[in-house]
């Protein structure tokens, strides 16, 4: 009974092998008749059995089925997924030689119609980038991003698609995934030869920047990636602007001014250079350099409206703290002399504030100190003729 049992058995087991590979077979002429539903489903019978379950063609065959039924409708980003990860197992079975096959070059013509190549990873490639790159055209990049992103995988250390999500993540304000593909980009591109560094690097620093800068406002995190592009790039000036903006943001106020006068030691500064450099050292409270840089911005445009108010700040600010010292004081020749040191400081005030107001006639940052100008100076019909615009610009007129 034992030998006829294990006879039995031995007969059963044979049988299931045998319905497993007539199943097998059964995907296969489904598959080449184009009955790419009917395939899939046989293939992943096969899939589920011990028998067959480490087959790389069965893997192969569900990959491929999907891939075709994607073709069919581009918008099925599922059946994409579904060929990728079914690729993927097929090559963990099967090793290099099914890898060799399944990434494979293809060779389309200009109707995306295919001419000769393998059909397998970089066929899908194809589909994938070509529906990518339609969202990308109308700037739908929370599309582009699911299609590159699937495209990426199929070659991880690709620069080129790299960039691509990250460009997508960075549209659809998916930040922590633009963050991670920009960066990519940047290592990828380090590890180049010269005449190979991918165009786009440059742009994808921007991106990095853009978003620790002005949408986390992680300071720390811009200012690495601005000195890493400064150093890449060193022909390009923008960066020494970013990296001054981001130290003032910070409220790094002494590398924001070494770094304005490296820029201006190297021969490269502008009205704007000194302008920025005056402000900073005006906040400061250093009125001396903050008045010598501001004429630097005027020497080169003394039209330059922000480095007027400075300038003329600047006088106000010390004119009205001599008057202060002044009425604090019960020694009349100190009060005397600060007070007449004061109103030559309005003097060297005043013509800041009425050319400024020439450019702009209702800037009430300039005509506010202009009236108390006036008014200190006994120049009443000019502090009237002042506190009537004042009136009629905030609407109590």
């Amino acid at each position: 009974m034992k030998k006829l049992f294990f006879t039995a058995l031995l007969s059963l087991m044979v049988l299931g092998v045998h319905a497993q590979k007539k199943t097998f077979k059964a995907a296969k002429k489904a598959f080449n008749k184009k009955d790419y539903t009917t395939a899939i489903d046989l293939a992943k019978q096969c899939a589920a059995n011990a028998e067959t379950q480490d087959n790389p063609e069965v893997y192969k065959i569900i990959g491929q089925a999907n891939m075709y039924l994607f073709n069919e409708d581009l918008t099925q980003l599922s059946l994409a997924q579904a060929s990728f990860d079914n690729f993927e197992t097929a090559i963990e079975k099967g090793g290099d030689k099914m890898k060799d096959d399944l990434m494979e070059d293809v060779v389309l013509n200009a109707e995306n119609v295919w001419l000769a190549g393998g059909k397998g990873l970089m066929y899908l490639q194809n589909m994938l980038n070509r529906q990518g790159n339609v969202h990308f055209e109308a700037q739908e990049y929370d599309k582009s991003y699911e299609y590159f992103l699937i495209s990426s995988k199929i070659i991880p250390d690709d620069i080129v698609m790299s960039f691509y999500v990250g460009y997508s993540a960075y549209g659809s304000d998916k930040d922590k995934e633009a963050l991670e593909n920009y960066m990519r980009v940047i290592e990828l591109n380090e590890a180049l030869p010269e005449e190979q560094k991918f165009a786009n690097t440059q742009f994808a620093y921007n991106g990095l920047i853009d978003i620790y800068f002005a949408r986390q406002e992680d300071y720390d995190n811009a200012l690495k990636y601005i000195r890493m592009a400064k150093e890449a790039y060193p022909d390009e000036k923008l960066y020494k602007d970013y990296e001054i903006d981001v130290l003032i943001k910070s409220e790094k106020m002494d590398e924001a001014i070494q770094g304005l006068k490296d820029v201006a030691a190297s021969g490269n500064a502008t009205k704007t250079t000194y302008y920025t450099m005056a402000f900073l050292y005006w906040n400061s409270e250093n009125f001396d350099e903050a008045l010598k840089a501001a004429d630097l911005a005027l020497g080169l445009d003394p039209e330059y409206y922000d480095a007027l108010y400075v300038a003329g700040s600047v006088h106000y600010n010390l004119a009205y703290e001599k008057l202060k010292a002044a009425n604090n004081t019960d020694d009349d020749a100190e009060y005397q002399k600060l007070k007449k040191e004061a109103y030559a400081k309005f003097r060297e005030a005043m013509p800041y504030f009425e050319k400024g107001i020439v450019q702009r006639p209702e800037d009430t940052y300039f005509l506010n100190p202009l009236s108390t100008i006036y008014d200190q100076l006994d120049m009443d019909d000019k502090r009237d003729e002042i506190l009537d615009r004042i009136a009629k610009i905030e609407g109590n007129d």
